[in-house]
């Protein structure tokens, strides 16, 4: 059954705001907001179960075809522009719930992928992207990192964000010396004492370790690592984009 809701004060149009600007909201809901027609559509046949999708009058007749047969709503132009977030949105919107992820099925992966404090959506959208690409589909993220149930990440992850399992550790030293007794080669991405890339020896499972763009890792995540790599470069520049870090030392992994 379709619905048509018409004001921008409608109670389901106020809770799927929250659930697109509320990190805290999303997480006791278990829920998280996608936007344009591609992004609800992947997970829609990805096998995400929807709260409710929202679909602006213009584009209905465009859409209405591809939509599941009950909790959608038509709406008008006035909510859309309440919903959308720039120009490159498309009206087509929708709440789906988060998948319910076992930590210790993350643990036991072959390739782990370790986040401190990326901050960027842009960046963190694009280390996850770059991650299923190359096979990497656990991860693990500290709280200062950017919440991967963001409508900008998702958006910049083309939703690799939410296929990928991601779990939360808060003590990152500690959590990373628990690895290491589980047999993970911990492979911390920095500069000093570190070998290149290619040169080190690195065995399965192994955990790779990116740090945040201004910061790098934390020098107790650093110490607590059993390996330490660095990408060769010129010496005119010091350092590059977390996002393309992350990309080449994944690939070197993969």
């Amino acid at each position: 059954m379709v619905g048509n809701i018409e004001s921008r004060d409608n109670p389901k149009i106020k809770y799927a705001i929250k659930a697109a600007d509320d990190r805290t909201f999303r997480r006791k809901e278990g829920v998280f907001f996608a936007s344009t027609s591609k992004v609800v559509s992947d997970m829609l046949d990805f096998g995400f179960e929807h709260r409710m999708i929202f679909v602006c009058c213009d584009v209905w007749e465009k859409h209405k075809d591809a939509m599941p047969k009950e909790n959608v709503f038509i709406i008008s132009r006035r909510v859309r522009d309440k919903l959308s977030e720039g120009k490159t949105e498309d009206g087509v919107y929708g709440v789906f719930c988060r998948r319910s992820i076992q930590p210790e099925k993350v643990l036991e992966s072959e390739k782990l992928l370790v986040l401190q404090d990326v901050q960027d959506p842009g960046n963190m959208g694009a280390i996850m992207r770059t991650a299923l690409a190359f096979g990497f589909e656990n991860a693990v993220v500290t709280p200062g990192c950017a919440d991967v149930y963001s409508r900008k990440v998702i958006r910049s992850s083309m939703t690799a964000s939410v296929k990928m399992n991601v779990i939360r550790v808060d003590d990152l030293a500690s959590f990373t010396a628990d690895l290491g007794e589980r047999g993970f080669c911990t492979v911390a991405s920095c500069l000093e004492g570190a070998g290149e890339l290619g040169e080190e020896k690195i065995s399965r499972p192994v955990a790779l370790y990116i740090g945040s763009e201004g910061q790098g890792l934390g020098r107790d995540v650093i110490a607590a690592c059993k390996k330490r790599v660095k990408i060769p470069m010129s010496e005119k520049i010091e350092s590059l984009n977390a996002a393309v870090s992350a990309a080449i030392l994944m690939w070197e992994l993969r």
